[in-house]
């Protein structure tokens, strides 16, 4: 395709938005794409058309992308902040918002979009349903930042049984030997957890395991990786991205039981049902994650090959998170900023940056060629 053609695929594309027709749209834009992989503008509006028909997390994606083409356009925020609003992340639209009226000052879009937003913030689960409802999104919980709390069937129970088998092992009151035990035994819920979401949500046939929809789902990546590392020696935090998801739906699930608790204690975990507790808990998994990976080198210097291919099927995880998950993204940029600032600081070696800046290089390689 030549870039006339491009042009037109782009205006094509512009047209059908302009329609409402936005499958076409997206494919007219991404035609364009696949020639100028380099022009913000495009990435901008398949983002659009995404937050149109409400693939929030693609719509977030293209957003990403924009901005990491062209940071200084106002626009490629406004595009993220609506796939935040549209994920129910109302936090980080806020944030993104803020970023685009530094941006553009004069833009008086802008500036209604953040009021909005603040408002939506300030006024409770109310407004923030309405909110998701305008943006096409749904009233329940979730969003970009990790997984909906579930708080109906078996899964809240599955989820008990492994926060506190994860208690046990974190604090062996049983001793040591009975602490592995509750390691494994916290991974078995967590693997039921999944199966249980994968059940309930993909249509119950052999066919589904070939489904490139089912494979690419975050619960059969997260599925596949507890079930190896339900049989490779034990990995300190492996089990702390999995246990705040199970946190929230034990904290949801139970307000009730956990209401009767002293009131300082039940005070803590009534925050935990704001959006800014389920960022924090979701954040907090999210660090977790990459804690775990970037600890996996030492232990395959302890364990040797086992922990090799448990690291690698971990780097697999972590970047598809890194691909759809905001809080992973800035999770793993906040971490390089800090080893960049090491690294490359004036008093370090030169071999000690130049081997820094070729392992970062590996690694974005095998990021892209690795994980597809």
């Amino acid at each position: 395709m030549s870039a006339e053609a491009a042009e037109a695929a782009k205006a094509a594309g512009n047209n059908y938005f302009k329609a409402k027709d936005y499958d076409n749209a997206i494919k007219s834009f991404t035609e364009a794409i696949e020639v100028d992989s380099t022009n913000h503008t495009l990435y901008s509006n398949r983002s659009a058309a995404y937050a149109s028909q409400g693939s929030f997390k693609e719509a977030l994606a293209d957003a990403n992308k924009c901005i990491a083409l062209n940071g200084s356009w106002a626009r490629g925020h406004s595009r993220r902040a609506a796939a935040y609003v549209g994920l129910k992340n109302y936090i980080q639209a806020q944030a993104a918002l803020e970023k685009a009226a530094e941006l553009d000052p004069s833009s008086q879009f802008v500036a209604d979009e953040l009021k909005k937003v603040k408002e939506w913030r300030n006024g409770g689960s109310a407004r923030a349903a309405a909110a998701a409802a305008a943006y096409g999104g749904s009233a329940s919980y979730g969003g970009s930042t990790g997984p909906t709390p579930v708080t109906s069937g078996i899964v809240p129970t599955l989820s008990l049984s492994a926060l506190l088998c994860g208690l046990l092992y974190a604090v062996p009151l049983i001793g040591a030997a009975r602490a592995q035990g509750m390691y494994l035994l916290s991974l078995g819920n967590i693997l039921l957890m999944f199966v249980v979401n994968l059940w309930n949500t993909f249509p119950k046939k052999l066919a589904t395991l070939t489904d490139p929809k089912f494979q690419a789902a975050q619960e059969y990546q997260a599925f596949m990786l507890v079930l190896f590392l339900l049989f490779s020696p034990p990995v300190p935090f492996a089990l702390m991205p999995f246990l705040s998801t199970c946190f929230l739906n034990v904290v949801h699930t139970y307000a009730g039981a956990l209401s009767k608790l002293p009131s300082f204690l039940s005070s803590k975990l009534e925050y935990f049902r704001t959006a800014e507790g389920l960022f924090q808990v979701h954040a907090f998994g999210a660090v977790s994650e990459v804690i775990v990976t970037f600890m996996m080198p030492l232990l395959v210097v302890v364990q040797g090959y086992r922990a090799l291919l448990l690291w690698f099927f971990y780097f697999q995880y972590l970047v598809r998170r890194h691909r759809t998950n905001p809080t992973t993204v800035q999770t793993v940029q906040m971490l390089m900023q800090k080893l960049d600032g090491i690294a490359h600081h004036r008093f370090a070696p030169a071999i000690l940056q130049t081997l820094y800046t070729r392992a970062k290089g590996l690694v974005s390689l095998a990021a892209e060629k690795l994980v597809r």
